[in-house]
């Protein structure tokens, strides 16, 4: 049921044949280059908002949970693509790994979560901003054929629990500064 269900999803969003080829760069752009914006930001807010290194310090500790539970997970279980399964169109050259999660929803996700869930009334233009890179870049990663949408799905579950998980530990070592 769910591969079906996935597997629809999919063929709904992926490119056809007949895609645009300026539509098929702007979702290369978006797969492989938007990724880099939130970083430049949050580059930009350590060094001229010192209030926000906190902030990036969380973002930093919840990217690097997230990314272990996601390499356990891609070592564990093998999910093949769908280029690799011949279904729909593929518009950009990747490996043939595991395909679940999505590493690029993770690393989003996780910079998403942390914002939302430690400062979501200080940074709402941030949080807007970052959501929509998030969605640019996940709906980007189905359009070229290169994730399923599960794996978009499984990525974001693992920031939220991961966001989730550094707040809680956060308050337990850092009472004083758990809600600044």
């Amino acid at each position: 049921m769910w591969h079906d269900i996935n597997t629809k999803l999919f063929l709904l969003i992926n490119a056809s044949e007949h895609a645009s080829k300026s539509f098929i760069y702007f979702a290369i752009f978006c797969a492989n280059y938007l990724i880099y914006l939130p970083i430049i930001v949050l580059v930009v807010y350590w060094f001229t908002k010192p209030l926000s290194r906190t902030l990036i310090i969380k973002v930093f500790m919840t990217l690097l949970l997230a990314l272990l539970i996601t390499f356990v997970i891609r070592h564990l279980f093998y999910s093949p693509r769908p280029f690799a399964l011949e279904i729909g169109t593929n518009y950009l050259h990747h490996e043939k790994n595991s395909s679940l999660p999505s590493q690029h929803a993770v690393f989003i996700g996780a910079i998403c979560f942390s914002v939302l869930f430690n400062y979501q009334h200080k940074y709402k233009k941030l949080i807007l901003l970052f959501t929509g890179i998030a969605i640019l870049i996940c709906w980007s990663r189905i359009y070229l054929g290169i994730h399923w949408p599960l794996d978009i799905v499984i990525g974001f579950i693992i920031s939220g629990l991961s966001a989730f998980i550094v707040k809680k530990i956060w308050i337990i070592f850092f009472k004083k500064s758990a809600y600044k």
